[in-house]
């Protein structure tokens, strides 16, 4: 999938409490994980994802308004400011740490 748009949304502050021991991996982001932001579908990071079984952290932002899907970069481990991330992901924080996900 070839993408000739990148956009960024405002400014995102760094969900990220360490980046000691962070797993990163490439997922499809779709529009329907986005929210209404000012008139654009925006995935803000700290966004809950879930797909296949696996329970991560959206990095950063995506613009969705413009595209379907895209890939996008979801932590799967490491250590999270508790305080950026979604409610989502806030009330998955057992299923996140059994995964070696820490929000602190």
């Amino acid at each position: 999938m070839a993408l000739n748009k990148a956009f960024t949304y405002g400014e995102s502050e760094s969900i990220l409490d360490s980046e000691v021991g962070i797993v990163t991996k490439t997922r499809t982001v779709t529009q329907a994980m986005a929210k209404e932001v000012d008139g654009r579908k925006i995935i803000k990071a700290g966004a809950l994802f879930t797909g296949t079984g696996e329970f991560g952290v959206v990095l950063e932002d995506y613009d969705m308004t413009d595209t379907d899907k895209c890939p996008g970069a979801v932590i799967f481990q490491g250590r999270l400011k508790a305080d950026k991330v979604s409610a989502e992901a806030k009330a998955k924080k057992t299923d996140l740490a059994a995964a070696g996900l820490y929000l602190v």
